[in-house]
């Protein structure tokens, strides 16, 4: 009866954030002549509407203007008397190619005085068409998704309390809670820069920014999977979604599309991953070495480790870390792989492992697919007689397979435009940069406090201001205390088996992958091999990145020490063990956050077009040869015997009205979209399909027949065999799905002690 209450009050609940999606849908317009204008002090001039009385809620205002310049001049919203953060609204720039323009801004309380306002600068001028500021129901959308996570997750933590009731011992159900509560203080403690609520400003933040917004730009415009992300260079496109899979931004994404500000989704994105690294490190070192406390040990060094706060933080390389989450389930998946007998029943599930965690990795950041792949080569190698076992050739063929076939709609237009197209990623050029001195020096390895910078260059220019480039001292005392134990015999003492092959291969690989990190490991001399040695070393651009696979190995190597301390019975030796190092993971972890929120820059963003789009880092996707300063929002290019009639550019493409002179011959335009392999332009009555070529500056050309008259619409297409790929995908997976549910695969991990 209770449950029933409950149920209902939630139902309840939600009926009333979609009784608020209605009704909202009053609009204030505004002439020219509303607005006025006064020098200010810089000798800017500023343009500010009349007061508008608005009660809480989330806005649309949309500006129709024509300025000859493009960022030299923007518009805002304003308000008088709210409090602190009562209005979260970005000033957002004018571009000379666009007519019109729209924000959304948020509004926490009611006002009496909201206005727009228009800043010019003293070298440009703006023409003000008209305004208008319209209400949304993002408010509504927002709550409900807020109030539905909560009610989910409360039903089913209330569900697993029933089922487990009375069926655990006193003891156990104690443990079960005191292990939620260390992976909660792991989930906050690692999250605890997201709580100031604003970004903070680093390298890569901008371009993961637009790849987010781009993935909610191209969903909303009916693409999907998403391809080509068309925010991108004033609304050129960009093909991001073909090389840096863009699946787990569908999240934030979506959160966006409910309505939520750019930033708070971002940040919810993150709190969402260490959530998942901490579950996921917790459960897959736990079955490791079953026991769940050894497991949650294991996952504090892997989640606290400073490079990965680092990546997170500092650097926001987006696709490391979310690849990092799922590094523990396939370290899980390899070790039950060589270490179990190959008869038993489970053995034959391994395979479900590998697949969901390469699947995961290769949908978040291909280069640490291939950094796993060349460590897995090397372990097999080590384990070579375990590798040539049939039961662990079946399990290796069945992953490979799966794996190739859940990613197929990712893998084939990768490769696709790898080959085809003409793109900065596939020149020459790309594979000649040396990567040695990009590696650690000794006192960044074996630094014992990370002090945060923002420089990542080379040996040449020291240390000052770096990047903590190291893998944290709590992570190394675990090391150190492997060789001590080596040292004093006790290794060689424990029995023979597979936990000991673990904590000693654990041990070498770690130090190897340290060692490979430095810039004393010879990445020059590989790469002056040529070939395929040349282009694989030079993609890794930074040796820096293989700190992700020393976290799992020293990971293992500290799950292994307090395994081994355990059997022996030596007690006090293991608590003084563990609480140096958990003591120091915290002490150093939050000594890093103290120095990075006190001297890092930040940004609130709230608005997609507040931060610009023109961001591109390495320009690794853009055709070979173009001058990104040409790429002007809305250029179009024509002959004198083409007229363009009326033009109309969104987020599915570009509809254009032509009239070409009869008897000026062949004819073409060139639309602001940048050429890729799959742009299609048909004539919207007759469907009648023009040829799309490589244009001046590797814009879409669309050849137009002589004396045409009609509309068209360029847009991307993908083609029929990355159709015919994508359905294989998703057949696959729909197979596989039955195959868990049918072969209960929630116990395909292994048993684990309670």
């Amino acid at each position: 009866m209770k449950r029933k209450w409950i149920l209902s009050l939630q139902l309840m609940v939600l009926l009333l954030c979609i009784t608020g999606l209605f009704g909202k849908d009053k609009t204030w317009n505004m002439e020219s002549s509303a607005f006025v204008s006064a020098q200010q002090e810089d000798g800017r001039t500023a343009w500010n509407s009349g007061n508008i009385s608005l009660r809480s809620g989330v806005y649309r205002a949309r500006l129709s203007y024509v300025t000859q310049d493009d960022m030299l001049n923007a518009w805002s919203v304003e308000a008088d008397g709210l409090s602190f953060d009562g209005l979260l609204a970005n000033a957002c720039m004018l571009y000379s190619g666009l007519t019109e323009t729209d924000m959304y801004f948020w509004l926490l309380e009611d006002t009496d005085s909201l206005r727009l306002r228009i800043v010019c600068d003293e070298s440009s001028e703006v023409t003000i068409r008209n305004a208008a500021v319209m209400e949304t129901n993002a408010g509504a959308r927002m709550f409900f998704v807020i109030f539905l996570t909560c009610f989910v997750i409360w039903d089913i933590s209330l569900y697993r309390k029933e089922k487990t009731a009375g069926n655990d011992a006193p003891e156990k159900e104690l443990e079960r809670r005191g292990i939620f509560f260390g992976m909660a203080v792991l989930v906050i403690v690692s999250s605890i820069p997201l709580l100031t609520g604003y970004e903070i400003a680093s390298a890569d933040l901008n371009g993961h920014l637009q790849r987010l917004e781009g993935t909610k730009d191209a969903l909303l415009a009916g693409q999907f999977p998403v391809r080509i992300h068309p925010n991108w260079l004033q609304g050129y496109g960009y093909a991001t979604g073909v090389f840096y899979c863009d699946t787990f931004l569908y999240i934030p994404a979506f959160l966006r599309i409910m309505g939520f500000p750019v930033g708070a989704a971002y940040l919810i994105y993150k709190f969402l991953v260490n959530v998942g690294t901490v579950v996921i490190a917790c459960e897959s070192f736990g079955r490791i070495f079953k026991s769940r406390l050894t497991g949650l040990f294991a996952a504090a060094l892997y989640t606290l480790n400073i490079y990965r706060l680092a990546t997170i933080y500092l650097k926001d390389h987006l696709g490391q870390y979310t690849a990092v989450m799922f590094l523990p389930l396939f370290a899980l998946g390899v070790w039950r792989l060589l270490a179990e007998d190959g008869k038993g029943r489970n053995y034959k599930k391994i395979w479900i492992l590998l697949v969901l965690s390469v699947t995961g990795i290769i949908q978040s950041h291909v280069l640490t697919c291939e950094m796993a792949a060349v460590f897995s080569v090397l372990t097999g190698i080590v384990f070579i007689r375990r590798v040539f076992r049939r039961e662990t050739l079946l399990e290796i063929g069945k992953a490979l397979l799966g794996i190739v076939l859940l990613n197929l709609w990712f893998i084939v237009p990768f490769l696709d435009f790898m080959t085809t197209q003409k793109l900065i990623i596939t020149g020459e050029q790309v594979y000649t940069r040396a990567i040695q001195g990009y590696g650690s020096l000794l006192p960044q390895l074996f630094g014992i406090f990370a002090i945060p910078g923002a420089g990542d260059g080379d040996v040449s220019a020291g240390m000052q201001g770096e990047i903590p480039f190291t893998i944290g001292a709590g992570l190394l005392i675990g090391l150190f205390y492997y060789g001590y134990l080596c040292l004093t015999g006790r290794i060689r003492q424990q029995e023979k088996g597979a936990m000991k092959s673990l904590g000693i291969f654990a041990a070498v690989f770690s130090a190897l992958a340290l060692f490979m990190t430095t810039v004393y490991f010879p990445w020059d001399r590989l790469q002056g091999l040529g070939g395929f040695m040349e282009k694989g070393v030079s993609a890794l651009q930074y040796p820096t990145r293989i700190y992700v696979i020393a976290a799992v190995f020293l990971s293992l190597v500290g799950g292994y020490i307090l395994l081994i301390e355990k059997e022996g019975g030596r007690w006090k030796n293991l608590w003084i063990y563990a609480g140096t190092t958990i003591s120091t993971l915290f002490l150093v972890a939050g000594m890093f956050f103290s120095i990075l929120l006190a001297n890092a820059s930040f940004y609130k963003i709230y608005e997609e077009n507040a931060f610009g789009n023109s961001y591109l880092s390495g320009r690794e996707y853009l055709p070979l040869g173009t001058d990104e300063d040409l790429l002007k929002a809305g250029r179009i290019i024509h002959p004198e015997t083409v007229e363009v009639r009326s033009f109309q550019k969104d987020h599915g493409g570009i509809e254009i009205e032509l009239v070409c002179a009869d008897g000026g011959g062949e004819a073409y335009v060139e639309l602001p979209l940048l050429y890729y392999r799959g742009y299609q332009a048909k004539d919207m009555a007759t469907g009648e399909r023009y040829a799309v070529t490589d244009g001046e500056n590797h814009v879409v050309r669309v050849e137009l027949p002589d004396g045409y008259r009609g509309t068209i619409d360029t847009s991307f297409v993908s083609p029929w065999y990355w159709r015919a790929a994508e359905a294989v995908t998703a057949m696959s997976w729909g197979v596989f799905l039955i195959y868990c549910f049918r072969k209960n695969a929630r116990n395909i991990g292994g048993g684990t002690e309670r």
